[in-house]
């Protein structure tokens, strides 16, 4: 696998050198110049329901130019440790030092993860598994050479039986797939995951390929929730502008966690879970607002600002539907009447981790923002276009939200002087 992505490489970087000698020439200029040079990475994910988990082996082609790994063991789940250069483990903490040349790390780990007693957000049985990336590759601090980074490929070794796996990431081949991530300088798997006996309904939205993917015989209705993302993605499309290439919901019943979960490129929502509940609202289009706009709330000693992510994706979850004729307008004037008589009794927004009446509050804020930005620039601008900028900030504060607010209507922000955010 370790030259084909080598080969990989050479295509993508030196897509302009038709040649073998063009192509010699460029890489022996490039090494005399010192430019950056990537290093191949595979992680081969053997899964194994037997023993309730995956066997990982992680190689490198060029351990030289990666150096240095380590990560975080703190709950032992991760075990059979085992690596070509230096290893070691301490305080909770394994630390991998690369020799030059081909560099293997390979180990054992425990895939189910309890998140409340009885409910999992990540399993492995006979015949299917859910987890997300981190839970078979853990969250990494690399030592690079200067400027050197990763091509990376995540291949699947799966059980007799079992029909397919699906990422979020793009398949090269049969259960192997591409990561790539710009951000990182280490690509490494992240989101959702499914394997098994599974079905998948797919789907493309402006630009978007969609899978909905759930385990066979759990009456998870797939069909349904690709509909429904068709029906509401023309309006995702146009408040958020920026949306991914790729998007995998996963789905399954008990004993998962009954809830939803975003992650990088994907999503979890629980079976049981209904595309619209009762009161409106949309768990799905919550879920799916997390996870494009990626903002999430600055923590302080003194305050948290998680109530501008959760009342974002709060306040859309029924927004979108209302934009795309799924509601009326009264049905929406009623949400916010219900959201603003369950957050009643909040006095600050700023106060811990968002959920509940304090998210509720925290909609019905954003919704007076709305208003007051649409009014005072006669239309112009609206929240979407508060949350774009907040997009490219990702972690984000009150004095951020105050700033992208004030950058539109060129003055102070009413809405945001109340006392719940003081």
């Amino acid at each position: 696998m370790l030259p084909e992505i080598r080969n990989m490489l050479k295509r993508s970087r030196l897509a302009l050198l038709t040649t073998y000698i063009a192509l010699w020439l460029g890489v022996a200029l490039a090494a005399q110049a010192g430019e950056p040079e990537a290093y191949a990475v595979e992680f081969q994910v053997t899964l194994e329901p037997a023993r309730l988990g995956a066997s990982v082996t992680i190689t490198v082609d060029r351990g030289e130019l990666l150096k240095h790994v380590n990560f975080q063991n703190r709950n032992a789940s991760i075990s059979e440790i085992k690596a070509n250069g230096s290893l070691r483990e301490k305080d909770g903490r394994v630390f991998w030092d690369l020799p030059s040349g081909p560099s293997t790390l390979s180990y054992f780990v425990r895939i189910p993860h309890e998140r409340s007693p009885g409910k999992y957000d990540a399993i492995i049985n006979g015949d299917w598994a859910i987890f997300r990336g981190d839970d078979i590759v853990p969250a990494m601090q690399t030592g690079e050479a200067k400027g050197e980074y990763s091509v990376s490929m995540l291949a699947f070794v799966l059980p007799e039986g079992w029909s397919s796996v699906q990422t979020g990431w793009p398949r090269v081949q049969d259960n192997t797939f591409r990561i790539d991530n710009p951000e990182r300088l280490f690509d490494r798997p992240t989101g959702w995951m499914i394997a098994g006996k599974i079905g998948t309904r797919n789907t493309i939205r402006s630009g978007t390929s969609i899978t909905v993917a759930a385990p066979m015989g759990q009456n998870y209705q797939r069909m349904d929730a690709l509909v429904f993302l068709r029906f509401v993605w023309r309006e995702i499309d146009k408040a958020f502008v920026t949306t991914p290439e790729r998007l995998l919901v996963v789905g399954a019943a008990d004993p998962m966690w009954r809830g939803g979960l975003s992650a990088s490129n994907s999503l979890f929502l629980h079976a049981d879970r209904p595309l619209v509940s009762e009161n409106g609202t949309s768990s799905l289009v919550h879920e799916l607002t997390h996870m494009v706009t990626r903002i999430s709330g600055v923590e302080t000693a003194t305050s948290n600002d998680d109530w501008i992510a959760e009342g974002i994706a709060e306040f859309y979850s029924f927004g979108l539907l209302y934009r795309a004729h799924g509601i009326s307008k009264s049905r929406r004037s009623r949400i916010i009447r219900d959201l603003a008589r369950w957050g009643a009794d909040v006095e600050h927004l700023r106060q811990g981790r968002s959920s509940g009446a304090i998210t509720a509050r925290a909609v019905v804020l954003l919704d007076q923002l709305d208003q007051e930005i649409r009014q005072r620039s006669k239309d112009k601008y609206s929240i979407d276009d508060v949350t774009r900028q907040l997009m490219t900030l990702r972690k984000v504060s009150l004095a951020d939200l105050r700033e992208a607010t004030e950058k539109l209507i060129g003055d102070k922000i009413d809405t945001l002087d109340s006392p719940l955010l003081r």
